[in-house]
């Protein structure tokens, strides 16, 4: 690690999934877990004018964490579609404030899974969202 470079907690490695996210990023990931926890350090471009955390870079955190959490468990190879997103927020996240998330998946039939996760901060839950995701057949 470079001293420009934001402290990660032991055991996360760069998450890359898509142009996307090489945008926002960078992601971490930690696999140790089965889903994989996913992980944030909040910079100064993640902000809103408030200063604190953009609800819509908490929103992609949540959205990544579920579906690939998902996928974790079901099925790497399953398609996803996120199909509906409730998203509650808690208390603000400030930046050089580390956020993870990781997916508690709650139903799945053959068409649609049903997942939840909370983003915390500071062993402090500070979003929670609950995700539909639609299992796209080719």
């Amino acid at each position: 690690m470079t001293l420009d470079e934001p402290h990660v907690p032991d055991g996360f490695e760069v998450f890359e999934s898509s142009p996307f996210l090489s945008v926002v990023g960078p992601l971490w990931v930690r696999r140790q877990l089965v889903p994989p926890t996913f992980g944030l350090r909040i910079e100064e471009r993640h902000t809103n004018t408030a200063g604190t955390a953009h609800g819509a870079m908490l929103v992609a955190l949540a959205d990544l964490a579920l579906g690939h959490g998902i996928r974790a468990v079901a099925g790497r190879g399953l398609r996803l579609v996120t199909a509906g997103l409730a998203v509650d927020f808690a208390k603000p996240v400030r930046v050089g404030d580390w956020v993870e998330a990781q997916a508690d998946i709650q139903h799945q039939s053959r068409r649609n899974v049903f997942a939840n996760c909370y983003l915390v901060c500071d062993g402090q839950r500070v979003v929670r969202a609950s995700g539909i995701y639609t299992v796209v057949n080719d």
